[in-house]
């Protein structure tokens, strides 16, 4: 059983200095999931002619990030653009962590008509936002006419029950460890 045991260990010793790409992947996807050496590893070894590097980052990237918890990696101000004909939503968000980037948000508006009935709609964007930096973003809401919001204003921040107006938040966040 030691003999398999040593077998084993030297092939995989083996595999790794012969640079075996899969077996490169595998470890790199187990040992660096969520930071950004995983996906600078990740983008070493999908070098592609096919494949713009964007292309290529935008996908290391999606394989690697993590669900980030705290409410610091995506703040910011934000509100309704008409873009392209459609109503979208834009703003500024600020990372305020120094050892995360941010690379993806979940952005929820929710609309209070004038009988304070909620109508909440979700989109969601990959975005990079470095440590305690800031990014302009916008995103379409494909599930809302501009005529549903045209009369209202924001929420008031305070207000119990609100009614003919509209607020928004980032509902998710997910990153990289810096």
């Amino acid at each position: 059983m030691k003999n398999y045991v040593i077998v084993g260990l030297l092939g995989l010793v083996a595999a790794l200095v012969i640079g075996i790409e899969p077996v490169q992947r595998t470890i790199n996807e187990a040992t660096q999931k969520g930071t950004l050496k995983g996906v600078e590893s990740c983008m070493d070894y999908s070098d592609s002619e096919l494949l713009s590097d964007d292309a290529i980052r935008t996908t290391c990237v999606s394989t690697f990030q993590k669900r980030l918890f705290r409410q610091d990696h995506a703040t910011g101000r934000a509100g309704p653009r008409m873009i392209e004909g459609s109503l979208g939503w834009g703003g500024t968000l600020e990372n305020k962590t120094p050892d995360h980037v941010t690379t993806w948000v979940k952005i929820s508006v929710s609309i209070f008509d004038e009988e304070g009935k909620e109508n909440e709609h979700f989109t969601e964007t990959s975005i990079w936002i470095d440590p305690l930096g800031k990014t302009e973003f916008s995103v379409d809401l494909p599930d809302v006419e501009a005529e549903q919001i045209e009369a209202f204003k924001f929420c008031d921040h305070d207000d119990a029950e609100p009614k003919a107006c509209f607020t928004w938040g980032v509902a998710d966040v997910m990153g990289l460890t810096v």
